[in-house]
């Protein structure tokens, strides 16, 4: 339902401040030294029920915040060039996150934040990408770019619960204790021909660039790659496009993520080392430390 605003002049509403994420939380993204359009799209978001009062007495007049329920960390690495990447990964990641908030239960907000867990989360996460998918084509369509697409690669946070869902080449990392995790697959055709012939491919092959899992350019639904684990408090997440993987090996992130400075310092040294290393595509990086989850076994799976 829209609400609209009296035609009369009222009182300033007050000044409250809106919530931080539960994460120690940063984002960065750079053009690079090649393209002349950044087709990335990030998101770092509160998931949280509130009330925007638009009119009352003075007494009711304000934004009242409910109790957060979760952290949502989003990239998307989009394609189809100006007009098209940068629209489809802007698409996608408001869609999912739109999609994310209007189902979170929030009667049971605080189920979330006990035990880190509500039912049916991975349904949910593999449905915010059929809808990304969906708004993506038909916003191609409308657009005259039918063939623009999208990575997605996003990090829910529920309590000590990290739920990582995955479509494209873009990348979450897991820091733990000094050793850098991988959390996702490369979607990608040389990856699906590396599987099958247990063979690696030349750095230079085409098919590393080949999606075969995407939003949006492809033939089929999107297929998401789900990961669940229980957070540790000395965990560092790291979510980026490939623009940073090219240039920046596994070996380098870990040393930066493990610097200890604070997660701005470390989102602009990462994009720093990429676009010295050659900087030949967009470069995106979300950086978040954790929040002192207490490491105990996850519950049940959703």
């Amino acid at each position: 339902m829209q609400v609209t605003r009296p035609a009369r002049t009222v009182d300033t509403l007050p000044s409250i401040e809106k919530p931080s994420t539960s994460l120690d939380a940063c984002g960065l993204t750079d053009v690079g030294h090649v393209r002349h359009t950044n087709e990335d799209s990030y998101l770092i978001a509160t998931l949280q029920r509130s009330i925007v009062v638009h009119d009352a007495s003075p007494a009711g007049r304000g934004w009242f915040p409910g109790e957060a329920a979760g952290t949502l960390l989003v990239v998307a690495d989009g394609m189809g060039g100006q007009g098209g990447g940068d629209v489809a990964s802007r698409v996608a990641v408001s869609t999912v996150s739109s999609y994310l908030l209007n189902w979170m239960p929030w009667s049971v907000a605080g189920q979330a934040s006990r035990t880190g867990s509500l039912p049916g989360v991975r349904d949910q996460l593999s449905s915010a990408v059929v809808a990304g998918d969906q708004t993506v084509r038909s916003t191609g369509a409308q657009s005259g770019a039918p063939r623009m697409g999208t990575t997605l690669t996003m990090a829910l946070v529920l309590g000590s619960m990290l739920y990582v869902t995955h479509v494209g080449d873009s990348r979450c990392y897991l820091l733990r204790e000094g050793q850098l995790r991988r959390l996702t697959t490369d979607h990608t055709m040389a990856q699906r021909v590396e599987e099958a012939s247990h063979e690696p491919l030349a750095p230079d092959s085409q098919l590393h660039h080949i999606l075969w899992n995407a939003l949006g350019a492809t033939e089929d639904v999107p297929q998401p790659e789900i990961v669940k684990l229980t957070l540790e408090s000395s965990d560092v997440i790291l979510i980026c496009s490939d623009g940073l993987t090219k240039h920046v090996t596994d070996a380098e992130i870990a040393a930066i993520l493990s610097n200890g400075r604070p997660v701005a310092e470390r989102c602009k040294t990462l994009v720093e080392r990429a676009k010295a290393g050659g900087g030949t595509d967009n470069i995106t990086v979300v950086v978040a430390r954790s929040p002192g989850a207490n490491g105990r076994a996850a519950p049940p799976s959703a």
